[in-house]
């Protein structure tokens, strides 16, 4: 004799929610831009795409260079970028660059999110 057939399980998991726009599954777009390197004292460093960075994390060390320089590079090289001697004129080329070439406004231009 055969036993009668079990219920199905019931399931137990939450439905997701719906709306317009489901930020936890959205693809960027052409993914990330080309890294930005740079070489100071002989060591190469990768600054983070913005795009990939918390936006207002960002926002706020749009203001505040040495934030900004926490906010994007590798935390182990910290130690090495900050510990090294920059010239002013030097750090004002490597933000001018880096926001050239993620399209990033000036620290104080008005609507302040990056394209």
């Amino acid at each position: 004799m055969t036993e009668p057939l079990s219920p199905p399980a019931e399931d137990t998991t939450p439905a997701r929610p719906t709306a317009a726009l489901d930020l936890d599954n959205l693809e960027r777009e052409g993914g990330p831009k080309v890294a930005f390197d740079i070489v100071l004292k002989d060591r190469r460093y990768v600054l983070a795409d913005p795009q990939e960075v918390d936006w207002q994390r960002l926002l706020i060390s749009m203001d505040n260079p040495v934030e900004f320089f926490r906010l994007v590079l590798d935390k182990e090289d910290h130690g090495a970028f900050f510990g090294s001697e920059l010239k002013m004129w030097k750090m004002n080329v490597l933000m001018r660059k880096y926001q050239e070439h993620y399209g990033l406004p000036s620290a104080g231009e008005a609507g302040g999110l990056p394209r």
